[in-house]
């Protein structure tokens, strides 16, 4: 399934003059010179996460237009995700010895387990509802890229990345060639994913783990031509971002419309993206105590909202009383079944270790 923009002429003008007036008024904000430490990455994760919400309620809420703003949200914000995933490990490698020692157990643990929990919590639901659930059913997990996890393609998806900055790392130690490696190889996987027929989401917003990798690395040098040039490169960002959101538009014009091309244009955009998205955080702080609570069951609100979203769902025929009454059941419950989620396995794993 390709996603693209089509150009619209009237409509895109007002909204990139909004968008470079918007971005003029930040520019005048003071810096947050603590824009990716730890506190406020776990701040914007949980700003993340409430988005992915929106952007799959969006998909259900029918009345009014409040929703239709978070449609084409999706895959900005799990690029933003990504490059975050990517940015963190690197500062990791770097700030802990022998951080690649027992990586594959000790880090995606983390992931594993919790994917584990949730996706036997989906199971028993569809179990439940007397969903048949055959052998073929677990062999398109891997052939037809299907997830038991409701859009859970991002879950393998930051698997898939976190083994191959492992590998790039532990086996070249030139930091350089290591980012070259994983960019390479996640390159690899886009192609892959792509000729094996996967659903366009899947791979189109990869690369912006990489941006990651590259951001940390060289992060005093960007960081010194932010300080130095910051209202000329979020203008040309700004400009950059409203050409590559009409990549469709684009392609058609080139006639390049096979999928490959639409993935890597795609992925340009999400980079694009990413670099708008970043320079905006580096003037706003998201590390208040509610995005930090949300951040820290970030993952599991991720995995859990889309079974939320579908058991609500069946009960709630669409009008605006109903879609307002809808929304507050979905975020209020998907919330809380996301921090008891994180809290069980936080105590099994006390236990255990």
């Amino acid at each position: 399934m390709r996603v693209g923009y089509e150009y619209n002429g009237t409509v895109s003008e007002i909204c990139i003059f909004i968008l470079l007036l918007i971005v003029v008024l930040i520019s005048l904000l003071p810096v947050n010179n603590n824009y990716l430490n730890v506190k406020s990455t776990k701040g914007l994760k949980g700003f993340l996460a409430l988005e992915i919400v929106f952007h799959h309620l969006s998909q259900w809420v029918t009345t009014g237009v409040e929703f239709s703003n978070f449609n084409y949200m999706g895959t900005y914000t799990v690029s933003a995700f990504f490059f975050l995933s990517g940015y963190g490990l690197y500062i990791q490698n770097e700030r802990k010895e022998g951080y690649l020692d027992n990586f594959l157990v000790k880090r995606l643990s983390r992931v594993i387990v919790p994917v584990i929990f949730v996706s036997g919590i989906y199971i028993v639901y569809f179990i439940s509802n007397k969903y048949v659930i055959t052998i073929n059913y677990f062999i398109n997990l891997f052939t037809k890229g299907s997830t038991i996890i409701a859009n859970g393609w991002f879950v393998d998806v930051i698997i898939l990345l976190y083994v191959c900055f492992y590998v790039s790392f532990k086996i070249f130690s030139n930091k350089t060639i290591a980012i070259l490696v994983n960019t390479i190889l996640i390159v690899g996987y886009i192609i892959l994913a792509t000729k094996l027929g996967y659903d366009f989401w899947w791979y189109n917003s990869s690369l912006p783990f990489a941006l990651g990798l590259i951001w940390a690395k060289y992060n005093k040098e960007i960081d010194k031509v932010l300080s130095d040039y910051y209202f000329i490169c979020i203008i040309l960002i700004t400009c950059l971002l409203f050409i590559s959101h009409q990549y469709s538009f684009i392609l058609k014009k080139l006639n390049l419309v096979d999928d490959y091309s639409y993935g890597f244009a795609a992925n340009i955009d999400n980079i694009i993206f990413t670099v708008f998205f970043i320079l905006i955080v580096r003037k706003i702080d998201f590390s208040n105590k509610y995005l930090l609570f949300l951040g820290k069951i970030s993952f599991e609100l991720y995995m859990i909202h889309g079974l939320v979203i579908s058991i609500f769902g069946k009960y709630f025929v669409t009008s605006r009383l109903n879609d307002i009454i809808f929304t507050i059941l979905v975020l209020s419950v998907s919330i809380i079944l996301a921090w008891l989620i994180n809290l069980i396995i936080k105590k099994t794993s006390i236990k255990t270790t």
